[in-house]
């Protein structure tokens, strides 16, 4: 009888205990997808380039930019953060990162490497966008792109496209048109870098 009485706690202890790590792990893998949603860290500082260092030869130049609002394309295929505007140089840098699941939706190859491009919405300009980094992280796919000869005032709207394949396009606004430039205030390392 005692034994019974005693397998009975042991039993209910062992049950609670899986419970609980169960809904710990539960709630751990998603706080980690959030996280994962939410990172847009990487490339989301401006990177030196030669542009870059000749418009700072004169010590006179100035980084440009804007929060980004949208946290994506309107369509969900990419999202594009970390926007900067030299307007000496002409030069724009943004990250962008999509998910590998739009090779999938696009029936496109797995590492099939598409192509972006920046458009001045008021004016109707555009110019192409060139990957200088890359990086991947789980299931997202980064890159930091550069445009060049770009010229944007603040009541114009800059949208970054991501040419998904012919005929098809994602768009996402980097910069609306009531939405005036701030100065960026550069981290020392990357002012000694850009030093001449």
């Amino acid at each position: 009888m005692d034994y019974e009485e005693e397998k009975k706690p042991i039993a209910g202890k062992i049950a609670r205990i899986t419970a609980t790590v169960i809904i710990f792990l539960i709630i751990g893998l998603f706080v980690f997808r959030c996280w994962m949603v939410a990172d847009k860290s990487r490339f989301s500082k401006p990177a030196v380039t030669d542009a870059l260092r000749s418009a700072w030869a004169d010590g006179e130049s100035e980084m440009l930019t804007v929060k980004v609002e949208s946290e994506l394309a309107d369509d969900g295929y990419f999202a594009a953060y970390g926007f900067y505007y030299n307007p000496e140089s002409g030069e724009v840098q943004f990250a962008v990162r999509w998910n590998r699941s739009v090779y999938e939706y696009t029936d496109m190859t797995p590492g099939h490497e598409f192509s972006f491009y920046l458009l001045n919405e008021t004016t109707g300009e555009t110019w192409p966008a060139e990957a200088t980094e890359q990086g991947s992280m789980l299931i997202y796919q980064y890159r930091r792109m550069k445009a060049e000869g770009v010229s944007v005032g603040d009541e114009e709207q800059l949208t970054a496209v991501m040419e998904l394949r012919d005929g098809f396009e994602s768009r996402q606004v980097l910069k609306y048109a009531e939405q005036p430039f701030k100065p960026c205030k550069l981290s020392g390392k990357l002012l000694k870098e850009l030093a001449p």
